[in-house]
């Protein structure tokens, strides 16, 4: 018979909780038929190393994969967040309405993520375990921060935005440690797994900033062309204008894809991040830097507008189990209109929540947890004008610190909270 200890923690309140937090998450994916995927997403799903990005994710999930096959990553994802969210109450000493909490997630778009084979999720958990950093080991938080935020390539950079806010705002010697460590981890996994799978690949790094400016400005790959007389820059060049034409590429600001695939290999990506990605990064300072300052700054403007578009298009470039193909995704349900305007009024929501809790809650907390409601929102913003100026217009970039609003409201609604003690050094 199991223990009774055990059988009791598994049928606590707090069991039960984590329990109904799993199934808020995952419901999404169980509806749809199949995770929610991009073309992407073989990459995070333990089906292989996808060589630009993260890999940590997918060995992380190479035995859950031959288990569950693309189902792995919604319920880890489902499992941390849950979690997360139980972790928050412990370390705030909190005690939320049930039904509110659950509104906010649903308001934060939170289970369409969670329930998607991505690693945009993992966000959510890094930053609550940076935050717990107050009352736990931060050393230990930060090593699992970090190797969470590892999964995306943002990751070393949120960890030292959290260090530097940690010192601004919180004055905590134990969040900025975990911060820190969260920064050193992140980057230390990438290279060493690269190092060790795929050592002659690059990352793409420069890359892919590379491509968000001359998306913008194809004038700029010409500008390279003319410089270091490679003549294939300048067919690019060419076929980047013809790309823009189309409406549906409007927004876009990836379209290297698109010429590395038309050109059949001639645009070579290794030969573009070694030789020719940092010298169009320096030109587009030089060159016409206004207007791509001000397509910058209507990117970041983008996110906020009442208009929300998902990545889970019904045709993906990928090869997906015979599953998929039956999936309301793949019928074109999250491409509907009718469901983005559903996605922008839940969004809306959200703002309007975290503006509600703001005004009537702001005098009746501590100071403590006014200055965690600061830091959360310049981390929001922080995120949207990272992703503004290296990647455009993709909702799901903002999309992810919207849990992160969900924590503020949580926060002002639930009245004072106990301040930290801070173990001894």
């Amino acid at each position: 018979m199991m223990p009774v200890t055990l059988l009791q923690r598994f049928t606590s309140k707090e069991a039960i909780w984590f329990y109904a937090l799993f199934a808020v998450l995952i419901l999404p994916a169980v509806l749809n038929g199949f995770p929610l995927v991009m073309s992407d997403s073989i990459a995070y799903s333990g089906k292989g190393a996808n060589w630009f990005r993260g890999k940590f994710p997918a060995l992380l999930l190479m035995l859950p994969y031959k288990l569950v096959g693309y189902w792995a990553m919604p319920i880890l994802n489902s499992a941390m967040v849950a979690g997360a969210w139980i972790l928050l109450f412990r370390v705030y000493d909190i005690r939320p309405s049930r039904i509110v909490l659950c509104i906010l997630i649903v308001l934060s778009l939170q289970p369409i993520y969670t329930s998607a084979v991505l690693v945009d999720a993992w966000f959510f958990p890094a930053i609550v375990l940076l935050l717990s950093a107050r009352k736990l080991p931060e050393v230990y938080v930060g090593i699992l921060a970090g190797l969470l935020l590892s999964g995306h390539g943002s990751g070393q950079i949120f960890a030292l935005v959290f260090a530097v806010l940690a010192a601004v705002l919180f004055r905590s010697r134990r969040q900025i440690v975990a911060g820190m460590v969260a920064a050193v981890i992140a980057f230390g996994t990438n290279v060493l797994l690269d190092a060790m799978i795929m050592p002659e690949t690059p990352r793409l790094s420069k890359t892919f900033p590379a491509a968000r400016v001359f998306s913008v400005q194809p004038e700029l790959l010409r500008r390279e062309a003319d410089r270091s007389g490679n003549l294939v820059l300048s067919e690019a060049a060419d076929e980047v204008a013809r790309i823009k034409t189309y409406p549906e590429n409007k927004g876009r600001r990836d379209l290297f894809w698109d010429v590395w695939k038309t050109s059949e290999g001639e645009f070579d990506l290794a030969t573009f991040e070694e030789h020719h990605a940092l010298p169009i990064l320096k030109d587009a300072f030089m060159f016409e830097p206004v207007p791509l300052a001000r397509t910058i700054f209507l990117d970041f403007l983008s996110y906020y507008e009442p208009a929300t578009q998902f990545d889970f298009q019904p045709v993906l470039s990928e090869p997906f189990p015979e599953r998929f193909y039956a999936s309301h995704q793949a019928k074109g349900f999250f491409a509907a209109v009718p469901v983005e305007s559903v996605a922008t009024i839940l969004r809306y929501g959200c703002y309007l929540a975290f503006a509600a809790a703001l005004f009537f809650g702001w005098r009746r907390t501590g100071a403590d947890i006014r200055r965690t409601i600061i830091g959360i929102g310049l981390i929001a913003i922080a995120n949207d004008a990272l992703f503004a100026l290296l990647s455009g217009p993709p909702d799901r970039y903002h999309h992810r610190i919207l849990p992160l609003l969900a924590i503020g409201t949580v926060l002002l609604i639930s009245g004072r909270v106990k301040q930290p003690v801070e173990a001894p050094a």
